[in-house]
Formats: C-alpha cells, sequence, structure tokens
C-alpha cells in the first residue's frame, strides 16, 4: 500500500513536470510569436534603427537632435502608432545585425531592397528611389563611366548595393571598402581613391554637384528604392507598415517631404500607392 502510494506520488510529480515545461515551452512560443506591433503597442515606444550619417535623409541638426527625411518618416509612424520614439544610430554594416537581434523594432536607413537581404530580413513596399553613381574629377577625361574603371580605384560603402554593383559590373577595378558613407566621402576628399560610387542624393548634398567646378557625375551604377526593414515572419507588422505607407503615400506626403529634405521632385519611376 505504502510502495503504490509512493509510486503514484512519483507519477504525479513526474506529470506535473511535464505539464510546467510544455506550459513553459507555450508561454515562450506565444511570446516569441507576439508580433512586434503588440510589443510597440504595449511597450509605448518605437524603437527605430536610424542612419543618422547619410544627409538628408539622416544627421543631427544644429541642436544635435536627429533630422532628415527618414527621421520625419520614423516620427510620423510613431505618431500614427500614438508611441514615444527611440533612435539607435546604425551604419549599413550594423542595421541587418541590430533587426536580427531585437535591438530595434524596424530600421528605417535609406535601406535598399535586395533579393539577397530578403533572405534574412523582410521589406515593406518602397517610400524613395535611390539613385546610385559614379562620381570623379572633371579633369579625369579617362573616366566616363563605371566601364573605364579598371584598374582604377573606386571607393564604396561596405555591403552596400553600390558595392554589390561595381563589384559585379567592373571586378577589374581596385575596389575599396569603407564602413560607412562618411569614411567612403572621405577617402575620396583625401584622394586614397579615384572616384566614388554613391547615393545621389547624398552626393548633391556634400558636394553640390550643380555647381561644382572640379567634380562630376561620371554615369548611374544602379537604381534601388529604399524600404523599411523588419524582421521575417512577422506579417502583421508588416500588413500595418504596408498600410501606413499606402495610406500617406496616397497623400502625397512622401513626395511632399522627399521635396523638402531632397530639394527635388520625388522621381515619377517610384512605384505608385
Amino acid at each position: 500500500m505504502r510502495r503504490g502510494l509512493q509510486n503514484w506520488r512519483q507519477m504525479t510529480g513526474a506529470w506535473f513536470g511535464i505539464a510546467l515545461i510544455l506550459a513553459l515551452a507555450w508561454t515562450a512560443s506565444a511570446v516569441a510569436a507576439e508580433s512586434t506591433l503588440d510589443q510597440v503597442l504595449k511597450r509605448g515606444k518605437l524603437i527605430v534603427g536610424i542612419g543618422l550619417a547619410v544627409p538628408p535623409f539622416g544627421m543631427y541638426d544644429a541642436e544635435k537632435k536627429p533630422a532628415g527625411f527618414d527621421v520625419d518618416l520614423s516620427k510620423l509612424i510613431a505618431k500614427e502608432l500614438k508611441v514615444e520614439i527611440e533612435w539607435v544610430d546604425t551604419t549599413s554594416v550594423n542595421r541587418l545585425p541590430y533587426l536580427l537581434t531585437n535591438k530595434v523594432d524596424l530600421i528605417v536607413a535609406t535601406f535598399s531592397a535586395t533579393p539577397e537581404r530578403a533572405k534574412q530580413i523582410a521589406f515593406t513596399k518602397p517610400y524613395a528611389l535611390n539613385r546610385l553613381v559614379l562620381v570623379g574629377w572633371k579633369k579625369d577625361k579617362e573616366i566616363k563611366s563605371y566601364k573605364d574603371l579598371k584598374g582604377r580605384t573606386v571607393g564604396v560603402t561596405r555591403g552596400t548595393v553600390q558595392d554589390l554593383a561595381v563589384t559585379e559590373l567592373m571586378p577589374e577595378a581596385k575596389i575599396l571598402r569603407y564602413d560607412d558613407d562618411p569614411l567612403t566621402m572621405l577617402a575620396f576628399d583625401q584622394k586614397k581613391v579615384e572616384t566614388q560610387a554613391n547615393a545621389e542624393f547624398l552626393m548633391a548634398a556634400k558636394y553640390n554637384l550643380k555647381s561644382n567646378k572640379d567634380l562630376e557625375i561620371k554615369g548611374e551604377v544602379a537604381r534601388s528604392f529604399l524600404s523599411i526593414g523588419v524582421r521575417r515572419n512577422d506579417q502583421e507588422w508588416l500588413n500595418w507598415l504596408n498600410t501606413f505607407l499606402d495610406a500617406y503615400g496616397g497623400l502625397g506626403k512622401f513626395a511632399e517631404m522627399y521635396e523638402k529634405w531632397v530639394g527635388t521632385k520625388m522621381s515619377p519611376t517610384l512605384p505608385t500607392w
């Protein structure tokens, strides 16, 4: 009798342990499955991965506060969600790691959607066009496009669309890679490279190419669309952001912001909403 009672207690304890493990596993699974949208709303704060070294899309203003097109876009998202906003400065190198390790809720940092990146994360619909150009010196008549880069040095920001484009278009070029856009531009300014491939809006803001007597655009290397990056398998969050982009794009808000910050009208080649 006593042995039977002991066995019963052992079996009960074992079943309780199993039930507890299953309950904890279910709870962990439920938390993991919770949409970022729900997490942001519960937290009352949106954590944005933002590039603050790529004016006019992201930069610091005179008061050392984030400013630019991507900053205004992020503020619109937070306003629509009725939450506060927290900025996490990112570079082209750490955008993916920050997103994949849950340090940020989304990436709004001149992020070009590519098939390779889409293997790791998901992208929203595009909100702006990114034209990537080759910039060089006017006096260097031998370079007229990327086709003339054989044996010549070109600076690119590591892991960017322009890095991939130049590597594919002209593998015989001497490609020097830098960790962010300011370093790429600095290398060009110091003549460590003969040319640089970068975003047209960034080059225009930095060098005022329309009136620059020494520099010129040597041609286009690629075009890409800027999108918001989110984690994969979070369809609710992706759906909400796409709905947001539909609404504000339809109102013409992004075209208005683009003209405000970039100084030109948004390209009509951007997909319509």
